[in-house]
């Protein structure tokens, strides 16, 4: 038994930590480059910028790179409309349908803000690397949850505060957050500074659930979630 305790364990620990070095061997260097060539362009043709960012590129791990790290050093985070969200869903988190009517309205603004102004929320950070990979012909999801974990937090929030990514490469998921990754609010000015912060790009999933815990337990990836 305390073999078999172990071999288990080993799994779990290769299993995880295995996610990022699944793609040590695949040289991303193009995908990077493309990402800044294409720095500063619009997202109203984002087929085309997708197109752009992918067409040169021969593996699906090499087209999300330049699709991640494009949405992540020319999308800024807007903190105050980040914290009008919150507000106004703290305030009706307990009438479910003007939730809902907020929700539609909050999410048509995020949008418009988001194409015009490149400036957005987790939720604008997490819609566009899914629209974007889906373009990619790459399989993403919109992963809704909690962030950073504190358990008496989210008893508070009652909600979901955060949203990022799974996404599949070569029939894999994977977990990334260009919301965390592309940089930080100077709160004594609330003007955004890229600062891009790698290690939320493909991060092993027992490391993303030490900050992010899905409301869906099965977008941990970890093995006994999926059980």
């Amino acid at each position: 038994m305390r073999k078999l305790l172990q071999i288990i364990i080993f799994a779990f620990v290769v299993t995880t930590q295995a996610q990022r070095s699944d793609f040590d061997q695949v040289d991303l260097t193009r995908a990077e480059a493309l990402a800044r060539d294409h720095k500063g362009e619009d997202l109203y043709a984002l087929p085309i910028l997708v197109h752009n960012l992918t067409a040169p590129l021969a593996t699906d791990v090499e087209r999300f790179r330049a699709i991640y790290l494009w949405v992540c050093q020319n999308i800024k985070g807007d903190y105050p409309m980040m914290l009008e969200n919150d507000k106004m869903r703290r305030k009706l988190h307990t009438d479910s349908l003007a939730l809902v009517t907020w929700n539609n309205q909050f999410k048509k603004e995020i949008f418009q803000i988001l194409r015009k102004k490149k400036r957005t929320t987790c939720s604008g950070y997490s819609y566009l690397i899914k629209e974007m990979a889906e373009l990619a012909g790459i399989e993403a999801v919109i992963v809704d949850g909690y962030g950073p974990i504190n358990k008496l937090k989210i008893e508070r929030l009652k909600i979901p505060n955060h949203s990022w990514n799974a996404v599949k490469l070569n029939d894999k998921w994977y977990l990334c957050d260009a919301t965390w990754a592309a940089g930080y609010t100077d709160l004594t000015t609330y003007l955004f500074e890229f600062d891009y912060d790698d290690q939320y790009w493909l991060m092993p999933p027992e490391e993303f659930a030490k900050t992010h815990q899905p409301e869906d337990p099965q977008w941990t990836l970890l093995p006994l979630a999926q059980n």
